[in-house]
């Protein structure tokens, strides 16, 4: 249900003031083709780029990460993992209760 996105950006080159928006954006229009965003977290300070995703319900989460991983964005392979969601809870403890699907 939750996976992790690296190399998404670096963090050292990025310029744009709300460039972590158009990622997170970018994201949430990829994952809503299979079925939307609970939550999403652009960790800036990253310097693997990683984005956290959780999906409301495992296949949705499957589809996503099958669509998105070995893909090229910004000139680099995106690698995807899945994130058990005990550990993404402890890591973002708000995504525990969604209020719903993540919108732009």
């Amino acid at each position: 249900q939750c996976f992790m996105l690296s190399n998404m950006f670096d963090p050292i080159t990025e310029r744009e003031p709300n460039w972590d928006q158009e990622i997170r954006d970018d994201v949430i229009d990829e994952c809503n083709k299979h079925g939307g965003v609970l939550h999403i977290y652009v960790d800036k300070a990253s310097p693997q780029g990683n984005v956290y995703v959780k999906c409301p319900n495992i296949s949705t989460a499957v589809a996503a990460v099958n669509a998105l991983h070995g893909r090229w964005f910004a000139g680099k392979v995106i690698t995807a993992a899945y994130v058990p969601v005990t550990n993404y809870h402890n890591l973002f403890p708000d995504s525990d209760k969604p209020t719903g699907q993540v919108r732009r």
